[in-house]
């Protein structure tokens, strides 16, 4: 009788104590115009590095977009320097949405207005390490493409080993 059970127990059992995506690293709050830096990541060859880009906006941003460009390094050797997609991609994680409201006051009285606040994790982008060794990891957030509102959009690196 307790053989029935014990396959579909230990097979929950290992599918939950896996996470499907990676080990977090690190993570990396953006500002516009400062470069943030991952250092000394320790990587074998082979090692993939998946960067997530973690997004907070506002229903009340117009679509507050980001440019985010990245290098990685190897002993003071640049190996990668591309750009991330932030937009929402095909892999989504951890998307949620809040209801959050503000007082706002004008010559016909005080009123609340309501927004929501939706906050997810994309998959921006894969990065392979080709020998072992140290790699820092820079990330610039050069510019954004529409100005943000009042609550302004926030963007966060978060890198994770696969």
């Amino acid at each position: 009788m307790y053989r029935n059970y014990l396959f579909p127990v230990l097979f929950i059992l290992g599918f939950s104590s896996c996470n499907p995506v990676g080990k977090e690293l690190t993570v990396l709050e953006l500002a516009t115009g400062e470069i943030v830096s991952a250092e000394n990541v320790s990587l074998k060859k082979g090692d993939v590095v998946t960067i997530w880009s973690k997004v907070s906006k506002s229903s009340e941003d117009e679509g507050a977009a980001f440019n985010v460009k990245f290098n990685v390094e190897n002993k003071g050797q640049s190996i990668l320097f591309d750009s991330l997609n932030v937009s929402a991609g095909d892999h989504i994680i951890n998307s949620k949405e809040t209801e959050e409201s503000y007082n706002q006051s004008n010559s016909a009285g005080d009123s609340t207005v309501y927004y929501t606040v939706h906050e997810y994790e994309t998959e921006s982008k894969k990065f392979t390490a080709p020998k072992d060794g140290e790699y820092s990891f820079d990330f610039k957030l050069s510019e954004r493409s529409s100005q943000g509102s009042i609550f302004g959009s926030k963007l966060s690196i978060i890198l994770r080993k696969s």
